[in-house]
């Protein structure tokens, strides 16, 4: 049976991800050969994007709420909210340094390719890290 793909899916899919259940997300959500895609890394299948998340997020808790929400058929355009905050220090973070401790808030933009309730294909983008 298909989802109805609207706001709730979106605070549902959050939600997890912002939980670290990684495995269930892209399970719960993503085509099995579904692409994720940001300015630095592009992942293919739903085992490779479980393991990128596993992995560049070990350090860092994300609190990421959707604020604007446009959902066609084909696509959804979301506006996010982003809080990082790491649990040691990462100078080489792929989406910018982070000191342990020190919240780290920005602006991001996604678009999720869809087909019926699943996640084809997500572009993730993010802006310069407010202060």
């Amino acid at each position: 049976m298909t989802r109805e793909v609207n706001r709730e899916y979106w605070q549902e899919y959050f939600d997890m991800y912002n939980s670290k259940h990684y495995d269930d997300l892209v399970n719960n959500f993503y085509l099995a050969d579904a692409t994720f895609q940001n300015p630095k890394y592009q992942i293919t299948g739903r085992e490779a994007i479980a393991r990128f998340f596993q992995e560049h997020h070990l350090y860092v808790d994300e609190e990421l709420t959707p604020v604007t929400v446009i959902i066609t058929p084909e696509v959804a355009g979301l506006e996010l909210d982003g809080v990082l905050s790491a649990t040691k220090d990462l100078p080489d973070f792929y989406v910018t340094p982070m000191k342990q401790g020190v919240p780290v808030r920005m602006g991001m933009a996604a678009f999720y390719h869809l087909e019926g309730d699943r996640i084809a294909h997500v572009r993730i983008y993010w802006l310069k890290p407010a202060t």
